[in-house]
């Protein structure tokens, strides 16, 4: 590749070319881009529940384990010098941003739209989980579907993926839009994360990855920009098995 810089009428004349043409497209060197940090939450008696095959309830607490991973998110988090920190309101988002928080000292602003698919309707009394299927319809054919499209439209009974995803770039938008330049910890569920993830990469599936427990996904937003920095970092849960 041409060297611009030996050529001094070219403008501009950056001293490592690739690095100049690859700044704004990811986002690199500019001071008003947010620094999200998208959290799972810690393993949660949901979590272990469902791992037991047993029913799970409604906003289930961290366990022991998850407890854990979130005090090692939270020293993570807190070497990195976050500037604010959010959280779903369901307890083990909250639980695991408070274990940031503790350390950090910030207040956690609570927003309702980054809860989980269907925890509203489930807080409201609807499970779509036990709830009965359609007449007529069998766990294989919905698993099938899945498959070929893995989307929560397939769910019967479900919040729709359009309106999930609509909801979680409602609640992030405005996290960057109050943020400019800082670094922003978002203490949130795997679907969440998953869901966000394939909105701003243009995927119709709604499971583009496994979001592990206590994993950190990092985008950085400026203006009408999403990057994609880094996806499920576990290297704070050295040693740990993986949930």
């Amino acid at each position: 590749m041409r060297d611009p810089d030996r050529d001094p009428a070219t403008q501009p004349a950056p001293i490592d070319p690739m690095a100049y043409y690859f700044q704004d497209v990811l986002l690199l060197n500019r001071p008003d881009a947010v620094r999200l940090y998208l959290i799972r939450h810690g393993q949660s008696g949901g979590n272990a529940a469902r791992e037991a095959g047993r029913a799970v309830e409604y906003d289930p607490p961290l366990t022991a384990v998850g407890e854990e991973q979130a005090r090692r998110l939270g020293e993570r988090m807190a070497q990195y010098g976050v500037d604010a920190i959010y959280s779903s309101p369901l307890q083990r988002a909250y639980n695991t941003g408070l274990a940031i928080a503790r350390l950090t000292g910030h207040a956690i602003t609570v927003l309702d739209d980054l809860q989980e698919i269907n925890e509203p309707a489930r807080r409201a009394g609807t499970d779509v989980e036990t709830a009965p299927l359609p007449d007529g319809v069998t766990h294989q054919e919905i698993k099938r579907k899945f498959e070929q499209e893995p989307t929560w439209d397939n769910l019967p009974g479900s919040e729709s993926s359009r309106n999930f995803r609509d909801r979680i770039v409602r609640a992030i938008d405005r996290i960057i839009e109050d943020n400019p330049g800082k670094k922003v910890a978002v203490a949130c569920h795997g679907g969440v994360i998953q869901s966000y993830i394939a909105e701003i990469l243009g995927l119709k599936s709604d499971f583009p990855f496994y979001c592990f427990n206590a994993s950190i996904t990092s985008v950085r937003a400026g203006g009408a920009r999403r990057v994609l920095w880094r996806l499920n970092d576990l290297a704070h849960l050295d040693g740990m098995r993986m949930t």
